[in-house]
């Protein structure tokens, strides 16, 4: 899986700072510089559910793309 924070924020011209701010202090400033970079190891649910409230969404779906797995060949 993959965070799409790094292209919300572009969308509303954000930076990691505004997205911190705009939590409310649910997203740290270390959070938002990592999140901002589409960095993250795991994730607590309050901070998803700070992350769908700052960018208004209903559930974190649109927050994550799945990254195409590759498969070894099979010979």
């Amino acid at each position: 899986m993959r965070l799409r924070v790094p292209e919300l924020l572009a969308e509303r011209e954000w930076t990691a700072y505004e997205l911190s701010k705009q939590s409310g202090g649910r997203i740290s400033m270390s959070q938002a510089y990592r999140f901002a970079r589409g960095e993250f190891r795991a994730l607590s649910p309050d901070v998803v559910a700070a992350l769908c409230a700052v960018f208004e969404i209903d559930a974190p779906g649109p927050l994550f793309v799945r990254r195409a797995v590759r498969r070894p060949r099979t010979r």
